[in-house]
């Protein structure tokens, strides 16, 4: 007698916390974050003080994470920050919301491939056989192209390395300047209240929040997670934490290699080679040279989770109908958005070739206005949806109690006036002076617009559809 067998069913790629977690790291990039802002903070900023913006930065954003957390328990939905400005300000808002997103994590995207492409030629160039940096954007495309569209747990795997790997080499460097300063390493004149509002404060936190760009992208992954409820919170927790303690603690301890009093004057003569320069006085010529090329590696991986986080945002909308519907195609198995995945690979190209059509130094001229302009974007998102979690949170004041309302007040206080402070900077963001790039964040305003009234629209023309708008996969009333 024969019997009969089924095949199990595929096993489906679920994402745990700790890869959520490893994402979201790989977004903020730690040593691509220290060795490309933290010279500006310490030059532009306030010089020897710049550990007092770390710390400012790190305690607004776990203000904001307590009410992230909240409404993240309960409103899961891969939409994420559209999702949470609808919830809270109402779907206009919400959509307009959904189209900055797209706009500043595709610049954010293509900045950061065309980044990979420049550091990966530099590299080539100093070993003496140089590589085009078309070519090497190009194979970044091609890698995280396909990393993304197999599996997220794939990209993981080798993010979690490239993170592990990059942040050694920060903490050999901090244990280094501890052996050899001791107790010096950790100057106590860093925090003399004095100097909370020194001038210069602004570029500082402007650039320490430039540093922790990524961080809010776990919910992104709601679909995918095999916890969400839990899972996305407890994530957006531990990377807060874990990225604002490590910048805050390498920030003090740079300053505290270089002296409090000549910090600024010494990182304007070393420029941005500040970090690989005390790396080297302190940890030698080689470790210097392994620090330049994982910032090569640590770009990858921020353009690997970028490019992963915009893909997202792009199937959140398409499923919705504000995107070709086409691009909402989501394999079950895989666990991945594959149409939209693709379409952020397709408009990656395109933009690299229009950048390689100018002839022009993309650093120069191309690069850093992207890549301000994705951090722009993603600081306005970051404010718009504290704003949000704060109308939220006072309908449900009840459940949440006064430490998240008090929190979320001051995440939305502080977001805001970070907003401000980039907005009133973005040149030295940038790092182009050209006229026309000042006015370029208005592109944000004109978008937020169109969707406002794309919105209204919506809402006269097509009420169904409109009904449907903010999509949440769960929602949940807890306690």
């Amino acid at each position: 007698m024969s019997r009969s067998t089924v095949a199990p069913p595929p096993k489906s790629h679920k994402l745990s916390t700790q890869f959520i977690v490893f994402m979201v790291l790989a977004a903020a990039a730690p040593l691509a974050s220290m060795i490309g802002n933290l010279p500006i903070a310490i030059s532009r900023g306030t010089g020897g003080n710049v550990p007092v913006a770390f710390l400012i930065a790190g305690l607004i954003l776990i203000a904001f994470t307590t009410g992230y957390a909240f409404i993240g328990r309960r409103v899961v939905s891969t939409g994420a920050f559209y999702t949470y400005v609808a919830e809270g300000l109402g779907k206009p808002l919400g959509v307009g919301t959904a189209y900055s997103a797209i706009l500043s994590y595709g610049a954010f995207t293509f900045g950061l491939a065309a980044a990979c492409g420049y550091f990966d030629e530099q590299v080539s160039i100093a070993v003496g056989h140089r590589v085009d940096w078309t070519i090497c954007a190009a194979v970044s495309v091609v890698l995280a192209g396909i990393l993304n569209y197999r599996s997220m747990d794939a990209s993981t795997k080798l993010l979690a390395v490239i993170i592990i790997v990059e942040t050694a080499v920060l903490v050999v460097f901090d244990v280094s300047v501890i052996a050899a300063k001791g107790w010096a390493a950790f100057p106590l004149a860093s925090f003399a209240p004095s100097q909370w509002l020194a001038p210069g404060v602004g570029v500082s936190l402007m650039t320490a929040f430039t540093c922790f760009v990524g961080f809010e992208s776990g919910a992104l992954y709601s679909k995918e997670a095999a916890d969400p409820v839990r899972s996305i919170p407890l994530a957006s927790y531990v990377s807060v934490i874990l990225i604002g303690s490590f910048y805050l603690m390498t920030a003090w301890i740079t300053v505290g290699a270089l002296g409090v009093g000549e910090a600024k004057a010494t990182a304007v003569a070393h420029g941005g080679t500040l970090i690989l320069d005390l790396i080297k006085q302190y940890d030698g010529q080689t470790a210097s040279d392994i620090a330049g090329v994982l910032l090569c590696t640590s770009m990858l991986a921020t353009y690997i989770a970028i490019h992963a986080a915009a893909s997202r945002y792009v199937f959140a909308l398409a499923r919705e109908g504000l995107l070709p519907r086409m691009l909402a195609r989501f394999d079950e198995i895989r666990n991945v958005p594959v149409a939209a995945t693709l379409c952020m690979s397709a408009a990656t190209v395109v933009c690299l070739a229009g950048i390689a059509s100018t002839r022009t130094d993309p650093y120069a001229a191309i690069i850093p206005v992207l890549i301000g302009m994705g951090t722009l974007g993603i600081i306005a998102l970051q404010a718009a949806a504290a704003i949000a979690i704060v109308f939220y949170v006072v309908r449900r004041r009840r459940e949440a109690g006064p430490v998240v309302l008090i929190s979320s007040v001051c995440a939305a206080i502080g977001l805001s006036v970070a907003l401000t402070t980039v907005c009133v900077n973005f040149t030295l963001l940038s790092t182009v002076n050209t006229p026309f790039v000042a006015w370029l964040p208005a592109l944000y305003l004109v978008t937020l617009a169109a969707g406002l009234g794309f919105s209204v629209w919506l809402r006269q023309a097509r009420p169904a559809q409109y009904a449907q708008l903010a999509l949440v996969e769960h929602r949940e009333a807890v306690g």
